[in-house]
């Protein structure tokens, strides 16, 4: 009995991380969700998808487009200075219960994340960003010469328009 009990429980607490529609997700949610090839992930052999968590970074103004960053366990990617500086930090210690151990956020190569994908691959929304860590992370995406131009105005990550939840204020941005 206990255990459909647990099981009845972490169906519910699941369901209700469930992302459903737009208005679910603001700019700074962690979303895990499965990837593939088509959302630019390299994937090792013998996988074809990937569950991984990705920080939402912005949205298009129709809201069914997201641009979202990925969330990596290693910074070891490049040995270049210029990459190495676009890849925050996340503590593990802020994010109990999402992260098992000190991460990174890829600030170098924002991916385009379809609603209705994140519908259909079931994301959830296990969280959001603390605030000194989504200023930082927002401002290397502002900042960032690997982040297109047409990319950053087409996500809304160079808003300047308060009160939006899908597009940045970028005038918050503590420096």
């Amino acid at each position: 009995m206990e255990n459909e009990t647990l099981s009845a429980l972490q169906r519910q607490l699941r369901e209700e991380r469930l992302v459903k529609s737009a208005e679910d997700l603001q700019v700074g949610d962690i979303i895990y969700v499965e990837m593939d090839r088509s959302d630019g992930l390299t994937l090792n052999a013998g996988y074809d998808t990937r569950l991984k968590y990705v920080v939402v970074a912005g949205s298009k103004s129709n809201l069914k487009e997201f641009g979202v960053v990925l969330i990596n366990s290693d910074a070891d990617y490049s040995d270049a200075p210029d990459w190495k500086a676009e890849q925050y930090p996340m503590l593990q210690s802020n994010y109990k219960g999402v992260l098992e151990h000190d991460s990174w956020v890829d600030c170098t190569d924002p991916k385009e994340m379809p609603l209705r994908k994140m519908i259909a691959k079931k994301a959830e929304k296990m969280g959001c960003l603390t605030a000194d860590d989504l200023n930082a992370v927002m401002r290397l995406l502002q900042n960032s010469d690997f982040v297109e131009p047409h990319f950053k105005k087409a996500y809304r990550i160079n808003n300047t328009q308060p009160n939006s939840n899908l597009a940045y204020d970028i005038t918050a941005i503590k420096t």
